[in-house]
Formats: C-alpha cells, sequence, structure tokens
C-alpha cells in the first residue's frame, strides 16, 4: 500500500499544473477514461484542464491531489451544478491514478477520500458518470455507488464506437 498525502482545493500554481496534465495524459494514453481518447500528448489535456482548473479557482469545483513523497499520483474534481435546487450534491469527476500505481489500492482511498470531502462539504450524495465498455462501473458499485441509468450512445469515442454513459449516485 502506497502512503498518501491528500491535499484538498490546493493552490494550483504552473509547476502543480504541469504535473497533474503530465498524469492526466499518462493516465488517458493508458486507456483511461478520463475525458479524451488515446493517444494525447500534454498539449491536448492542457485545454481542458485548464478549465477545470479555471473552475477550482472560481469555487465553482473542488480539486482533491493525492500525493506521495510530494509528487502527484492521483487526483479527482468534485464539481457543484450551480443553482439552489442542486446544492446537496456534487459530480465526483475524472479520477484519476498514476498508471503505475493502478491495482495497489489507490482507486479505493480516492473514493473514500472523495466521500469524506463531500461530507465535510455537507453533501447528501455524490454522483459519477462513466464511460462505457470500461468496466469502471462496477468499481464504483463495489465502494456503494448505485447505477441509476444509462444512456446508450451517448459517448462516441471513435466513428461507429458509441458507448452508454451510466450514471452512479453514492448517498452519503
Amino acid at each position: 500500500m502506497v502512503d498518501l498525502d491528500f491535499h484538498v482545493d490546493p493552490e494550483i500554481g504552473p509547476d502543480l499544473a504541469t504535473r497533474l496534465i503530465r498524469l492526466w495524459t499518462d493516465v488517458t494514453n493508458a486507456d483511461g477514461a478520463v475525458g479524451l481518447v488515446p493517444p494525447v500528448t500534454v498539449d491536448d489535456v492542457r485545454p481542458l484542464a485548464d478549465k477545470a482548473f479555471g473552475a477550482v479557482r472560481t469555487g465553482e469545483s473542488h480539486l482533491v491531489v493525492a500525493e506521495t513523497g510530494g509528487e502527484p499520483v492521483g487526483f479527482f474534481f468534485l464539481e457543484h451544478r450551480p443553482g439552489p435546487l442542486f446544492r446537496h450534491w456534487a459530480e465526483l469527476k475524472r479520477l484519476q491514478i498514476r498508471p503505475d500505481l493502478q491495482g495497489a489500492g489507490l482507486g479505493t482511498e480516492l473514493l473514500q477520500a472523495a466521500a469524506q470531502s463531500a461530507r465535510d462539504l455537507g453533501l447528501e450524495q455524490l454522483r459519477a458518470r462513466v464511460r462505457g465498455g470500461t468496466g469502471a462501473e462496477a468499481f464504483y458499485v463495489k465502494h456503494g455507488y448505485e447505477i441509476v441509468a444509462r444512456v446508450p450512445d451517448a459517448i462516441r469515442v471513435a466513428p461507429g464506437d458509441d458507448r452508454e454513459e451510466i450514471y452512479l449516485i453514492l448517498r452519503l
């Protein structure tokens, strides 16, 4: 087991942004379903990452970074939906683990950190969406999430390769 330190809403300076974008690139290129389709470069990831980092800076989202030895090895976002009707939940987005550390229990620790962060924010639910065909939904279900919807052909990975989008909820 890797010893992790979690940082909630760390300052996203140039160094951290570069390291997270590099990690995001590595995860995508290892077939991680985190918003892009491999192969990608850091230049491909940067616009998506910059948008996500901007939402953290404005308070629309929260960023939780897992580090070991001062190096980011995983992270996720908790994104709020605007408006008073949705203040009781957030969406867990882009949960990522350094590819060479997958299978070492870090995903479980990240999900536990997400649930605790949501509780600390006073939330009642965490929601997540995953790309069909990856098996990710089984991981979430194993950790207490329930599948509440499947939307066929919602994600176009490539021409002729449409995937369902699977919606999950964790009641806190």
